[in-house]
């Protein structure tokens, strides 16, 4: 079995996992994350640092925002069971991946004005804001 073989087969379980389990999805969703942030994987699949982003995305809007934690978990267990749907389909893997990324992306609130004052170089500016 490739590192990539190994790699999906652990996704699989693990999304498994959190469609059957009793655990709360969160505590799957961070150990998928785990998973995907540390598991070496053959050069070429790029799903690997993809979830990586997907659910890093979905465990700190629990994190940094508690008031949306049943809406993340919500989109915890729906990620897991479309993942199972289009594992193995790399097209099919990019679709899912692009999709979920670009809705977590307009989820999340933008900065508040404050916050880009006081942090111009994050947000595309060399020069400080005044």
């Amino acid at each position: 079995m490739t590192d990539s073989e190994a790699f999906r087969t652990a996704v699989r379980v693990c999304a498994t996992g959190m469609l059957s389990s009793d655990a709360a999805p969160y505590e799957s969703a961070l150990e998928l994350l785990g998973l995907v942030s540390g598991f070496p994987v053959d050069a070429g699949d790029q799903a690997l640092y993809r979830l990586a982003n997907l659910w890093g995305e979905l465990t700190d809007r629990v994190e940094l925002r508690p008031a949306e934690a049943h809406q993340a978990e919500t989109h915890m267990i729906t990620a897991a069971h479309e993942w199972l749907a289009v594992e193995g389909d790399r097209e099919a893997e990019a679709r899912y991946i692009d999709r979920w990324l670009d809705l977590l992306r307009r989820e999340r609130p933008a900065p508040s004005p404050e916050y880009v004052l006081s942090h111009p170089l994050q947000h595309g500016s060399r020069m400080p804001v005044r």
